[in-house]
């Protein structure tokens, strides 16, 4: 892998907090070495925004200074993998989010608990959900950054067209799918070949049919994965593309492939996340729109799929003079003023942002109308399962995943899958729990 290095300094700020705080004047010769996956364009684009707050950031250091490595957005977390298994970790690191992932760095003892800068620098303003994702048997090891949502992205013109209403009920949507499909029109852009947007697509489905508490239910309880609002979900998916709402050969499709399809007009609607919308709405050949999905099962309260974009992480092995840098550069990259330079600039959206806040910045009406939707049903934010799950059970989830909408097992089938490597990740110790 090539990674791309420039001498830099980021820095990371907590949500919606305002801390002055001294630290202790760094030497000269104290740097602190970075990855993150900032890029100048693309879905990572937020190459301009860490450029303006390395300058911000950095005289607030001590003196010390930042060794910035750029890993392109899918192989940083191999890389990091990689470093962790060399003991060669950089000192913080802006990687792939995952509570079960980070979980497993902080049992052997790679990365830094942050529990006293946490106390010292004011960021327990994060809320519990994001904090539980950065915690790890009692300590916090992360600091979160932005957050990412699901939601269907549609094309009015194609609505207006056919006379096809936007859905605010999951009958009326299933109604929809139907009218696009006997219109010779694919309703939903989709492509698994990448096997993680079916993932994305299931955690959507769960909380829409077991809720917030089914999900934890099985997740952080003892509950079986082969219960009836798990099963539905699992049949709502394998349904959707049995009765043609995709694409065919959707599993040999890319993700890329699947938004093209729906950017150029092609398909009536895509469901996938925030962390696309700014290159959705620059790419489409249309006036970009999005609506959540309705709650499919009777009692499930309207939200969407939250999920952490990415976290900071610290390295077990810095010295306490580059931690305490860090730290302090860290709380710069959070602050307030920075989230509005990461919107406007970096084209993500921090934990913390309010719906008020992006009101009165400069960023697309698409990213407003998104997340304001999105953060409306913050009591009913349901769990990316990719995310989520520990590593050995994703990987039984991608293939059994691509077997159920493949229509190659039934959705019990899939179920008892998923429950057999769940019983063993719990036996092995691997369970992440909040």
């Amino acid at each position: 892998m090539t990674l791309s290095t420039r001498r830099s300094l980021p820095v990371l700020l907590a949500a919606g907090i305002t801390a002055s705080v001294s630290i202790q004047t760094a030497t000269a010769q104290t740097v602190v070495t970075q990855w993150d996956q900032f890029a100048m364009a693309g879905i990572t684009a937020a190459g301009p925004a860490m450029d303006e707050l390395i300058g911000t950031c950095e005289p607030d250091l001590g003196g010390a200074t930042v060794l910035r490595t750029i890993a392109p957005s899918i192989g940083i977390r191999d890389s990091y993998r990689l470093a962790v298994s060399a003991n060669k970790t950089p000192d913080l690191a802006y990687t792939w989010p995952a509570a079960s992932v980070l979980a497993g760095y902080a049992r052997v003892g790679a990365l830094a608990p942050l529990d006293d800068y946490y106390e010292q620098y004011g960021w327990e303003g994060i809320n519990d959900f994001y904090r539980g994702r950065n915690s790890f048997d009692g300590a916090i090891y992360g600091v979160p950054m932005e957050q990412d949502l699901m939601g269907v992205y549609y094309n009015p013109t194609l609505f207006e067209e056919n006379g096809i209403a936007v859905p605010t009920t999951y009958a009326e949507f299933q109604a929809a799918v139907e009218a696009f499909k006997e219109k010779g029109i694919t309703p939903i852009a989709f492509g698994n070949r990448d096997r993680w947007p079916a993932t994305n697509t299931l955690s959507l489905l769960l909380g829409l049919t077991a809720g917030k508490d089914g999900e934890e239910a099985v997740l952080f309880g003892d509950a079986s994965w082969t219960n009836d609002q798990f099963k539905l979900a699992a049949e709502t998916f394998q349904s959707w593309a049995k009765n043609g709402y995709f694409p065919n050969g959707f599993n040999g499709i890319g993700y890329d492939e699947a938004n093209a399809l729906f950017l150029s007009g092609r398909a009536a609607m895509t469901i996938t996340g925030t962390w696309v919308l700014q290159d959705m709405a620059r790419g489409a050949s249309f006036d970009l729109g999005v609506f959540m999905l309705p709650p499919i099962a009777d009692g499930v309260p309207p939200g969407t799929m939250w999920g952490e974009g990415s976290q900071w992480q610290v390295s077990a092995n810095a010295s306490q003079e580059v931690k305490d840098a860090t730290a302090a550069y860290i709380n710069c990259l959070i602050s307030p003023e920075s989230r509005k330079v990461w919107v406007e600039k970096g084209y993500l959206v921090p934990i913390g942002t309010t719906p008020e806040e992006l009101k009165q910045w400069d960023t697309l009406p698409i990213v407003k109308s998104f997340f304001t939707q999105g953060l409306a049903t913050s009591d009913a934010n349901f769990y990316d399962l990719h995310t989520t799950l520990p590593e050995s059970v994703t990987q039984v989830l991608y293939p059994e995943l691509q077997r159920l909408i493949g229509g190659d097992v039934t959705p019990d089938d899939f179920l008892s899958a998923m429950d057999a490597a769940w019983e063993t990740a719990i036996d092995n110790g691997e369970r992440w729990v909040p």
